[in-house]
């Protein structure tokens, strides 16, 4: 008995030795994948006037060609399927299409394509109409949007605004076929979308999407919302880029990758807001003192988890053009400094309150922390929903400090400015509303560069928010992938990825 059990073992020990080496012959063999893979969190939706995080960002900007696109090394807005966008007033604006455009079902690109995906995005109040209401003031709504001719439209504003140009590259405002304008199946178009750009919907699940380039290289979104699976599939050679970093891979990322990571700035900037109703803290000395004893690098690199970069101006790094480094000098934590001027302001007497969301609690907790050590203050949190906190703010019932988030909608130092007058603490400066204004209705993006640096300065002097952190994108990537590029504006620019192979 004991002999034929041996004996079994044996037998099957040599079949295991046998099929291991054709395993492996098998694997050497054959091709490996030709697709090249991108880890991301899956889109919430694909429908580009809709269009609300990273991912849909990522893939409408390889899918669709937007009427401008942005310079890789300026930021600078460079048509792309538009001829050209033209205005004698920078209030009514005339954009001609470029013709012999096609979207990938074989229709042309006309100017309705655009003109009627605006139309209906304001209609239905998709998440990108802000950018034609709040933003850039169409006229009357979808009145506002009048197409001319078959390549050309026009938008008439109730302001100028010299942005308006460089706004048309956000994927967002990207064109729809007149197929789908027509059945208004807008959730049909949603789950296989039909674009213009150079790479292609080949299919999309709660898995991946597969986008095709005629004649080119595949590439496939692969739903992978966890950062430390990214990265560690990209280092098995399973991912060829990964669009997070977990925090605790961010120092080895070097190590682990050599030449093959980048950080990408951003265009969002998180700050904490006065109220301006909160006598106590009226006197700029007080939010310099605030800011001063912030230690913005110890939170970016512990709670935040090296996702965020200190803000040093309060035009995030992403917006490349005319934005100035190193404008912030109250951004510098010096404890000494702080005190001493928290001092020279009389002190504070009362609890110094500081209004959160309830995501945002670990970091908050770290900041309270350093103020009650560096400042010797009574300081608190107060945390609300969303909702609840924006209710707050509008019925001035906060009575402290407020974490705000905005958001450049453009590449341009006044696209960062403008939404810190609408952050609701109250703050009122003649003379910055108009630097921010004369910015916004300069004759040519060159000539708004110097106002809005003098409000940028004018808002640094009198701080009625706060800097902290701009958040960034981490990208990893394999040896075989090239032709790695990304932006604030768009992400990843999936339709430049190559491969060495």
């Amino acid at each position: 008995m004991k002999s034929a059990t041996r004996t079994a073992a044996l037998i099957t020990g040599a079949v295991v030795a046998l099929v291991a080496p054709v395993a492996a012959l098998r694997a050497w063999s054959e091709p490996a994948d030709p697709r090249l893979s991108v880890g991301a969190a899956r889109a919430a939706t694909l429908l580009p006037g809709d269009l609300r995080d990273a991912t849909g960002r990522m893939v409408a900007g390889a899918v669709w060609t937007r009427l401008v696109d942005y310079d890789p090394a300026t930021g600078a807005p460079v048509n792309a399927a538009a001829e050209s966008v033209t205005s004698t007033d920078r209030k009514t604006w005339t954009v001609r299409v470029k013709p012999g455009g096609r979207f990938h079902d074989g229709s042309p690109v006309t100017a309705r394509s655009f003109a009627g995906a605006w139309a209906a995005m304001l209609e239905a109040h998709w998440a990108g109409e802000r950018l034609l209401t709040n933003v850039a003031g169409v006229q009357d709504g979808a009145k506002g949007i009048k197409v001319t001719g078959d390549l050309s439209f026009e938008v008439r504003l109730e302001r100028p605004f010299t942005g308006f140009p460089a706004l048309l590259g956000d994927p967002a405002l990207s064109p729809m076929p007149e197929s789908v304008l027509a059945s208004r199946d807008w959730a049909g178009y949603a789950r296989r979308p039909i674009g213009n750009g150079p790479l292609k919907v080949a299919s999309a699940d709660e898995r991946e999407t597969v986008l095709e380039r005629p004649g080119g290289q595949t590439v496939v979104v692969r739903t992978v919302p966890e950062a430390a699976k990214q990265y560690s599939a990209v280092e098995a050679g399973d991912l060829d880029v990964a669009t997070q970093v977990p925090p605790n891979r961010h120092e080895s990322m070097d190590t682990d990758f050599r030449s093959r990571h980048r950080a990408v700035p951003g265009r969002t900037m998180t700050q904490l807001a006065f109220p301006a109703w909160v006598r106590a803290l009226a006197d700029p000395s007080v939010r310099q003192a605030l800011s001063m004893a912030i230690d913005r690098s110890a939170v970016t690199e512990g709670p935040l988890g090296h996702q965020s970069s200190p803000a040093n101006a309060l035009v995030p790094p992403g917006v490349l053009p005319g934005r100035r480094e190193g404008q912030c000098r109250l951004c510098v934590h010096d404890e000494r400094a702080a005190v001493a001027a928290l001092a020279d302001a009389g002190g504070l007497k009362d609890p110094v309150v500081l209004w959160h969301e309830p995501a945002d609690a670990a970091w908050v907790k770290a900041v309270a922390d350093q103020l009650r050590k560096t400042l010797k203050l009574d300081v608190r949190t107060k945390e609300l929903p969303a909702a609840e906190l924006a209710q707050a703010i509008r019925d001035r019932k906060v009575d402290g400090p407020y974490v705000v988030r905005t958001t450049a909608a453009y590449p341009a130092p006044a696209a960062a400015l403008s939404p810190l007058l609408e952050a609701g603490t109250g703050y009122q400066d003649d003379y910055t509303a108009e630097q921010i204004n004369l910015a916004e209705t300069a004759t040519t993006p060159e000539e708004a560069v110097t106002p809005a640096r003098l409000a940028e300065t004018a808002l640094l002097r009198d701080m009625p928010v706060l800097p902290l952190w701009t958040p960034h994108d981490h990208l990893v990537w394999s040896e075989r992938t090239s032709g790695v590029a990304a932006d604030a504006f768009v992400g990843l620019r999936l339709n430049r990825l190559t491969s060495k192979e």
